[in-house]
C-alpha cells in the first residue's frame, strides 16, 4: 500500500468539511501546508508512513478556518489600547472608566474610547460634552459609540477642532446643538472633523497595534479576514507580510479614492500573497442603527421627522463603483437601513452597466431590506455581508425605532438564503467581539447569551449550524476570489483549520460562549495551541 509522507495528521475528532459530497469525515492530514487527505481514522492511519506526527482529538470540532468577513483589524488594535466602554450599563460607569483613564494621562494628550452604547442605559439618553468637561479638564477626549457612527466629545475638544455654533453640519452629517445653538458634543457620521486633529500614528505603531490585534483573533480560531482600512493601515499590513510577520489570511479593502495611490505604493487589485491581498473597495450607503442614522423609506418610529441620513447620494454611490470598477476593484458597500440597501442595489446595477464583468460585489449588514429588493440581490449576484452578532445587541433597539412589523424583514437571514442569495458572516469587530463562536451562536438562537428574548428574535429566522458555518467559511473564500483554496476541508486545498475544544453540533447553543478554542492552524502551521 502507497504510504503518505505527511507532516500532521489529526485523528479522532468530527470534522465538518463544508464540502456538499462528503460533508463529515473523522481524521485529516496535512502535507506542505496544504490538506494531503480526509478520510476516517482508519483510512488516514492506513495512509501514514511511520513516525508521521499525530494528534487525537476525541470530542473537538474540526472546520476550515474560520474567517471573519467584515472587521477592522487596525480599528481593534488601537481598541484594545483605548478606554473600553463596551457593554457598560450606564453613563456613570461610563464616566468612572474615563475619569480612571484621565488620572493616567498627561495633561493635553487626548483621550480616546470606545464603546458606549445608550440604548443599554436606564435612561437611554446620548452623552454631551458636560458629561466629559468636569472629569477631563485638562485632556481632549472623543468617545466613538458601538457602531463607530457617532462620537461625543468634550469643550477642549471642539476647541482644538475648531468647531463652534458657527461650523455648519458637514455633507451627510451631524452636529447636534443646545437650545442656544451651541454644539452639544455628540457628532454624528462626523468624526473626520474630529480625526484631522488626532496625533497620526506612524508605520511603526500600526504594525503594533495591528500584530496585537492578530494575536487576539488567532486565539479566537480565526484563520482569515477581509479587513475594512484606510491606506496607512494597507501599508502596515503590506510591510508586515514582507516581514513574514502576517499570519492570517488577510482580505483588504479600501476605500475607491485611494486605490490609485495604492497601486502606486505596489498594493494592486488582483495582487498580493497567499497572506495578504487587495481586490474590493469600501463605499458607504448610510449610517447606523444605533444612531438613527440608517437611511430608512419610512420614519423612524421613535423620531417620525427621521429617516436617517444618507452618507452619499446614489449618483455618488454609482460614481464610487464605476471609479472602483476601473480598477478592476470588487465592491462592498455598508448599507443598514432599508433605503440604504435599495440604493446600494440600484449603484451596482447602473455602475454594471458601463462596466459589465464578473464582479462579486458584497452589501454590508443589510440590517432592514424590501422584500421586493431580494430579486435585485438575486439578479446582480450580490452577496449579503452581515453580522449575526449584532443581533443580541440589537433586536430591542430595532423594535423601538422601526417597529415590530417592519422588523419582520430585519436582520432576516433565512429569508436571505431561502430566496437563494450567498450569506456571509462577519462581527464588524471592534463594534462586536471579534470572537466567531458567538457569532454562531446568535445565528442559530437570535438570542443573547442570556436566553433572550424567550425562543429567539423572529425564531422563524433562525439558521443551522451548518448554514452558519458556510458563512464563516464557503463563502467568504468564494466572496475573496480564493474558493479553490480555501474555505473547506477537501485535498489539494490550503490547511487552515480551526479547532474547537467541544463538539457545538452535541453541545446546546446556550452553552457555546464557554466554548474555547484548542488548535488554530494556518498553512499547516499550528500558530495557537490551549
Amino acid at each position: 500500500m502507497m504510504r503518505l509522507d505527511v507532516d500532521l495528521a489529526l485523528f479522532s475528532a468530527r470534522v465538518f468539511t463544508a464540502e456538499a459530497k462528503a460533508p463529515w469525515a473523522e481524521a485529516v492530514a496535512i502535507k506542505d501546508g496544504r490538506i494531503a487527505a480526509v478520510g476516517t481514522n482508519r483510512e488516514i492511519r492506513d495512509l501514514l508512513a511511520p513516525g508521521t506526527r499525530t494528534l487525537d482529538l476525541p470530542g473537538r470540532l474540526i472546520t476550515p478556518g474560520l474567517t471573519d468577513a467584515h472587521m477592522h483589524l487596525s480599528h481593534l488594535g488601537f481598541f484594545l489600547n483605548m478606554v473600553n466602554l463596551a457593554g457598560l450599563r450606564s453613563w456613570e460607569e461610563c464616566r468612572a472608566r474615563i475619569k480612571a483613564a484621565a488620572a493616567e494621562t498627561r495633561p493635553g494628550e487626548w483621550i480616546l474610547g470606545w464603546g458606549w452604547n445608550h440604548h443599554l442605559w436606564p435612561d437611554h439618553r446620548e452623552p454631551d460634552r458636560h458629561g466629559l468637561d468636569d472629569i477631563t479638564p485638562l485632556n481632549p477626549v472623543m468617545m466613538t459609540r458601538t457602531c463607530g457612527h457617532s462620537v461625543v466629545v468634550n469643550t477642549r475638544a471642539l476647541e482644538i477642532c475648531g468647531l463652534s455654533a458657527q461650523t455648519p453640519d458637514p455633507d451627510n452629517g451631524r452636529l447636534d446643538r443646545e437650545a442656544d445653538g451651541g454644539l452639544s458634543g455628540l457628532l454624528r457620521n462626523a468624526r473626520q472633523l474630529v480625526d484631522a486633529h488626532l496625533p497620526a500614528p506612524d508605520q511603526e505603531r500600526l504594525k503594533a497595534v495591528t500584530l496585537e490585534a492578530q494575536a487576539e483573533a488567532i486565539k479566537l480560531g480565526l484563520t482569515g479576514i477581509h479587513t475594512i482600512e484606510k491606506l496607512p493601515e494597507g501599508e502596515a499590513l503590506a510591510a508586515l507580510d514582507k516581514e513574514g510577520r502576517l499570519k492570517l489570511r488577510t482580505n483588504l479593502l479600501l476605500p475607491p479614492d485611494q486605490v490609485a495611490e495604492a497601486e502606486a505604493l505596489g498594493i494592486k487589485p488582483g495582487a498580493g500573497s497567499g497572506r495578504f491581498w487587495f481586490g474590493r473597495c469600501k463605499l458607504f450607503a448610510d449610517g447606523s442603527l444605533g444612531a438613527s442614522s440608517a437611511l430608512l423609506h419610512e420614519p423612524y418610529c421613535d423620531q417620525p421627522d427621521q429617516r436617517g441620513l444618507a452618507y452619499a447620494s446614489l449618483e455618488e454611490l454609482r460614481e464610487g463603483v464605476e471609479l472602483a470598477y476601473s480598477h478592476g476593484c470588487d465592491v462592498a458597500i455598508h448599507a443598514i437601513g432599508d433605503k440604504g440597501v435599495t440604493n446600494a442595489l440600484a449603484a451596482i446595477e447602473q455602475a454594471r452597466q458601463a462596466w459589465p464583468g464578473a464582479w462579486r460585489d458584497r452589501i454590508e449588514h443589510v440590517q432592514l431590506h424590501r422584500p421586493q429588493d431580494l430579486e435585485a440581490f438575486r439578479r446582480l449576484g450580490v452577496v449579503a455581508s452581515v453580522q449575526p452578532v449584532f443581533v443580541p445587541t440589537d433586536w430591542s433597539t430595532a423594535e423601538a425605532k422601526w417597529g415590530r412589523e417592519r422588523c419582520i424583514h430585519g436582520y432576516a437571514w433565512k429569508t436571505m438564503l431561502e430566496a437563494g442569495l450567498k450569506l456571509q458572516f462577519g462581527s464588524d469587530s471592534p463594534v462586536e467581539p471579534i470572537n466567531p463562536v458567538l457569532g454562531l451562536q446568535a445565528a442559530v438562537t437570535r438570542q443573547t447569551c442570556q436566553g433572550e428574548p424567550d425562543g429567539g428574535w423572529f425564531p422563524d429566522q433562525r439558521l443551522t449550524l451548518e448554514e452558519s458555518l458556510l458563512g464563516f467559511t464557503q463563502v467568504p473564500a468564494w466572496t475573496a476570489r480564493r474558493e479553490d483554496l480555501l474555505g473547506s476541508i477537501a485535498p489539494g486545498k490550503l490547511a487552515d483549520l480551526t479547532v474547537l475544544d467541544q463538539d457545538l453540533f452535541q453541545l446546546p447553543p446556550r452553552e457555546w460562549p464557554s466554548v474555547k478554542v484548542k488548535l488554530t492552524i494556518i498553512g499547516g502551521e499550528i500558530v495557537h495551541q490551549a
